[in-house]
């Protein structure tokens, strides 16, 4: 176990040159201000084609199936691991009951949390062996609210490697092959993820916007109609993303 976090360590160093800034969302007093900010981006989205095949070629869905081929939606759940509002239930629930989408993990660990990338390293890298392994150990290390307390790193990764009956040497191979996915969400959060977390829905990025399961398929059906130069849904997007900027409830 000792040799696994070491390995870790080393992929941290290698990668540390381009983790971010801090990505959590600050709430703003002045609405008008926020709608605003949020309206612009709104509009850059919009203004490029969204093709996520290239950029997510080679990864899967939370529930296990590649992306590549698949015929459906693809969607992208931006997330630091050490983010309280971060979570995999709502998310994974939304994956089972939506076989037509294909939700996507991507990161954007934040230097100001010690253990982030670490976690995200390992969560890609249990994704490889057994989804069920990777959902568990990201519920385990993740606090689920300001105040929670997560299980301690190296116990959770532990356990996931002996519930998955995974050896060591296997686990430090998908390591090395996940290390270059990992770093590569890194680069590209850096011009787009401002907060997490951050859905991206037909292009539209969605932060501080942490749906339930129920809600996801409802903000992705404004997605489409946002992207067909629909105006009221680009306007109960704009609302949507401002409340939740300002820690209101989205929907």
């Amino acid at each position: 176990m000792t040799r696994l976090v070491q390995l870790i360590t080393l992929f941290i160093c290698l990668l540390s040159g381009s983790v971010p800034s801090a990505h959590a969302g600050t709430p703003v007093s002045d609405r008008i201000a926020v709608e605003a900010g949020v309206k612009a981006e709104l509009s850059k989205d919009l203004a490029l084609p969204y093709a996520p095949d290239a950029a997510l070629s080679g990864r899967t869905c939370l529930d296990g199936r590649p992306t590549k081929e698949f015929q459906g939606d693809i969607m992208e759940y931006w997330v630091n691991l050490e983010c309280p509002y971060c979570g995999i239930e709502e998310p994974l629930r939304a994956q089972r009951e939506n076989p037509g989408m294909c939700i996507v993990v991507r990161h954007s660990p934040s230097d100001n949390y010690g253990e982030s990338l670490k976690k995200a390293l390992s969560f890609e890298a249990l994704l490889r062996f057994s989804p069920n392994a990777a959902h568990s150990f990201w519920n385990a290390v993740v606090p689920r609210t300001p105040l929670g307390v997560p299980k301690p790193y190296e116990a959770a990764l532990q356990t996931a490697l002996q519930d998955a009956a995974i050896v060591p040497e296997d686990f430090a191979d998908s390591l090395q092959q996940v290390a270059p996915v990992v770093g590569a969400d890194i680069i590209a959060s850096q011009s787009r993820i401002t907060s997490t977390p951050t859905w991206i829905l037909d292009g539209i990025r969605f932060p501080a916007c942490d749906f339930t399961a129920s809600q996801v398929p409802l903000a992705l059906e404004l997605a489409h109609k946002a992207r067909a130069d629909d105006a009221d849904a680009k306007e109960r997007i704009v609302q949507m993303i401002t409340r939740g900027l300002l820690n209101e409830s989205v929907l």
